[in-house]
């Protein structure tokens, strides 16, 4: 099947998380997408456990549907062969700290002198300016940096790290997003140009709403006090009978009344968006009426009535969940 992206070449220097699940959205596109990879040990996903085969499956799942070459970029044959395929490429992307592929002789400059289309795509933790450029991170550091983390977890405790890499797959994103932006351009001007993409910048996009209260004149909401980060009881996780859980999102009022309609309790209706005693009240009432029903008999009962509620699903359930099977977001794939 031909893709939005059939055509285009990717050179991928990048290792781990980030960049690689930028070129599988590319590759899922259509690019062709070539990984290249240090003949040292390469990408370190590579040996990360569990395996398929002998093969790190969390590498199979990112690098899948790429071809895979290695070059020694730190020996001047390793830069020369990669430049003559920067020559046939449409797009670079790399994940090494700033000035470290200039150094080799292999950075944006030098490709660009190869090839003025080359759209050369940076994936970094801090960005290629800053005071903090140089420093080394991981996705907890650059959400701790950007705000994120400051705002997860229940009042008066401490952060809670989320359960996904959130700045790395932002920056993923926003590569991408920058490299097709790069593409459209380059079909009017006939020139390629670097895409700056961070890891500490993709967290801090993902704060437009808490970000405007603020400039609104609101204090900065803290962490788990806030309508979205678990301050009120309408918008919550709640434990079950059977110790599963569930969400409620009954922010909008039609909401609201059907679910107190529900489950026969009108009188807390009149609770919705209390921020008092009553609010402190409709949490312990939310709390006592969950536990009444298992998880399965609350999703019977309510998940198909329009009132926002859904299961709180462990990753095995995930995989198997029924929309997200005939959405095409979990399939088998041949791994020989």
């Amino acid at each position: 099947m031909t893709g939005a992206l059939d055509g285009l070449r990717v050179l991928d220097l990048s290792r781990l998380l980030p960049g690689p699940f930028c070129s599988l959205l590319l590759a899922d596109m259509g690019a062709e997408v070539i990984k290249i990879e240090d003949p040292q040990g390469g990408d370190y996903i590579r040996w990360i456990p569990p395996y398929i085969e002998g093969r790190g499956s969390q590498f199979m799942a990112l690098n899948r549907n790429k071809k895979s070459c290695k070059l020694n970029l730190k020996r001047p044959r390793g830069v020369e062969l990669f430049l003559k395929l920067v020559e046939t490429a449409d797009i670079v992307l790399e994940s090494f700290r700033p000035g470290v592929l200039d150094r080799l002789g292999a950075g944006y400059e030098d490709a660009r002198a190869r090839n003025p289309r080359i759209i050369y795509c940076a994936i970094t933790g801090y960005g290629q300016d800053g005071p903090y450029r140089d420093r080394a991170g991981h996705d907890l550091n650059y959400i701790g940096y950007a705000g994120v983390l400051g705002l997860t977890g229940e009042p008066d405790r401490p952060p809670v790290i989320p359960g996904v890499q959130v700045g790395d797959i932002g920056a993923a994103l926003m590569g991408a997003v920058g490299i097709l932006a790069a593409v459209a351009a380059r079909e009017k001007t006939g020139r390629g140009q670097f895409v700056d993409a961070a890891m500490m910048d993709a967290a801090i996009s993902m704060l437009p709403l808490v970000a405007a209260m603020v400039a609104g004149g609101e204090p900065a909401p803290s962490r788990g006090r806030s309508m979205l980060n678990g301050g009120q009881p309408v918008y919550g996780v709640y434990e079950t009978q059977d110790a599963k859980f569930v969400t409620l999102g009954a922010i909008e009022p039609k909401f609201w009344k059907k679910f107190c309609a529900l489950v026969q309790r009108p009188d807390l209706e009149v609770l919705h968006f209390d921020t008092g005693k009553g609010g402190d009240r409709l949490r312990v009432e939310l709390t006592a009426l969950f536990k009444t029903r298992t998880r399965a008999q609350w999703m019977d009962l309510l998940e198909e009535k329009d009132v926002c509620v859904g299961p709180v699903l462990d990753l095995d359930e995930a995989m198997k969940d029924p929309h997200a099977l005939a959405r095409g977001m979990i399939v088998e794939v041949d791994t020989r």
